[in-house]
C-alpha cells in the first residue's frame, strides 16, 4: 500500500506529462498552419524586401524571366545594287538635304526600315563605315556598284531590302568582307559603258538623221580611233583644274571594245566599252574620251589630236552627253586573290547574282537610255 505523500507524488507527475504533452501538439499544429499559410502567400504574390532607401524590389527567387532579344553583331560587309539614275540627284547621299533625291538615300532608308542599320548611322553615315566604290552624277546609271559599311548580317536581306526599293534601283546581293576592305580604294579598275545611236558618227558632210546606218569603214574607223586611248597617258586635258605635272592626271586604260551595231526602235544603235586601272571623276562623268572619238570620226578633228592631248600644251575637249554612261563592273582582282578563298570570304565577283544583274540591264537600264536618247536626240552634239 503506497503512502498518501508518495501517491500525491505520483498524480502530479502525471498531470505535468499530459500538459507538456498538449503543449507540443499544439505547437506542432501551429507551426504546420503557419507553413501552409507561407505557402499560400507565395503562390498569390511574389515575397519582397527592402533595401535601405525602403524601396521594395521582388526577390530574384519570385522574378519573372522573359528572353531577351538577340542583337546581331555588326560585320563589315559589301553590297552590290544597280540603279537607273532617272530621277535621281546622282549617287552620293547628303543626309542634310532633304529636297534633292539621290539613290543612296533610297538605299539608307531602306536598310533603316529593315533593322539592318539603326537610324543615327543613316544621319551620320561615318557610324557605319560606309564607302561607295565610284560616284555617279546626275542621270548616269550603274549596272553593279558597290557600298561597303557595317550592318547586322540579317537572313533574306537582299530580298528584304528590294521589298522597300523603287524598281529602277536593285540590291543584287551582301557579302561579308575583310575589316581592311574599302570598296574605293581596294578596287583595282572599273569598267564603263557607253550606249550611243550610230548616227552620232555621221560625217559632217552628210545630214545626220536617225535613218543613218554605219558603213563597215566608218566603224573600223571607230575602232581604230578608240584604240589610241590604250595604256597609259596623261590626261589632264580630259579633265579640269588637272595639271600637266600633276602625277594624278596619269592614268592607265586596259582595254576598249566597240561592239557591233543593233537595232531598237528603228535607230541603229552601239556600245563602246571602256575598263581603266583608275578613272579621274570628270574625265568618266563629263564623257571626253568618247567626244573625242565622235569629234574625229565625223571629221570635226584631225586624227592625231588624241597624242595631241597627252602633250603639255591645253587642249579644249567639250563635254557629251551623259544619258547613255553607265558604271559596268568594278573589279577586285588583288582583293580577291588575298581574300576570296581564305575561307572567310568570298570572291567578289557576283556570278551567283549574274541572271539578276544582266536582267536588271535589259530591261530597266538600256530601254531608258534608248527610249530618252530617241526622244531628246542629244547626238551629235556641238
Amino acid at each position: 500500500m503506497l503512502s498518501p505523500t508518495r501517491s500525491s507524488a505520483e498524480a502530479i507527475l502525471k498531470t505535468v506529462v499530459t500538459t507538456v504533452s498538449t503543449i507540443l501538439q499544439e505547437s506542432t499544429s501551429a507551426i504546420a498552419e503557419r507553413k501552409e499559410e507561407s505557402n499560400d502567400a507565395d503562390d498569390s504574390e511574389p515575397s519582397k524586401k527592402k533595401f535601405k532607401d525602403d524601396t521594395e524590389v521582388e526577390t530574384s527567387a519570385a522574378k519573372t524571366i522573359y528572353p531577351q532579344p538577340r542583337l546581331l553583331k555588326k560585320r563589315k560587309v559589301c553590297v552590290s545594287f544597280g540603279y537607273c539614275g532617272a530621277g535621281y540627284f546622282g549617287l552620293q547621299r547628303n543626309a542634310k538635304d532633304k529636297i534633292h533625291r539621290t539613290i543612296e538615300d533610297e538605299l539608307v532608308e531602306a536598310f533603316v526600315k529593315v533593322d539592318a542599320i539603326p537610324q543615327a548611322h543613316a544621319d551620320d553615315m561615318s557610324k557605319m563605315c560606309f564607302q561607295r566604290a565610284a560616284r555617279t552624277d546626275k542621270g548616269v546609271s550603274a549596272v553593279a556598284n558597290l557600298v561597303s559599311l557595317k550592318l547586322s548580317p540579317l537572313e533574306n536581306l537582299t530580298q528584304l531590302v528590294n521589298d522597300q526599293l523603287p524598281k529602277q534601283i536593285r540590291m543584287f546581293g551582301v557579302k561579308r568582307v575583310a575589316a581592311s576592305f574599302n570598296s574605293k580604294n581596294s578596287c583595282d579598275a572599273r569598267t564603263y559603258i557607253y550606249i550611243l545611236p550610230t548616227y552620232a558618227f555621221c560625217p559632217i558632210e552628210e545630214i545626220t538623221s536617225e535613218s543613218y546606218r554605219i558603213t563597215a569603214e566608218v566603224l573600223q574607223l571607230v575602232k581604230d580611233v578608240s584604240s589610241e586611248y590604250l595604256g597609259s597617258h596623261n590626261f589632264h586635258n580630259f579633265t579640269s583644274g588637272k595639271k600637266f605635272t600633276d602625277p594624278s592626271a596619269r592614268r592607265h586604260i586596259f582595254s576598249i571594245n566597240v561592239a557591233e551595231p543593233f537595232m531598237k526602235e528603228n535607230v541603229e544603235f552601239t556600245i563602246i566599252t571602256i575598263k581603266g586601272q583608275s578613272f579621274i571623276k570628270i574625265l568618266i562623268n563629263h564623257n571626253f574620251i568618247l567626244c573625242l572619238i565622235i569629234a574625229i570620226v565625223r571629221g570635226i578633228a584631225s586624227r592625231d589630236t588624241i597624242q595631241q592631248a597627252y602633250n603639255a600644251d591645253k587642249i579644249d575637249i567639250p563635254k557629251a552627253p551623259p544619258l547613255g554612261l553607265v558604271l559596268e563592273k568594278l573589279h577586285y582582282d588583288r582583293y580577291d586573290k588575298k581574300f576570296g578563298n581564305d575561307g572567310q570570304h568570298e570572291p567578289l565577283t557576283w556570278e551567283d547574282a549574274q541572271t539578276e544583274i544582266t536582267t536588271f540591264k535589259e530591261e530597266i537600264i538600256v530601254p531608258h537610255i534608248i527610249k530618252k536618247e530617241i526622244t531628246d536626240k542629244s547626238y551629235p552634239f556641238s
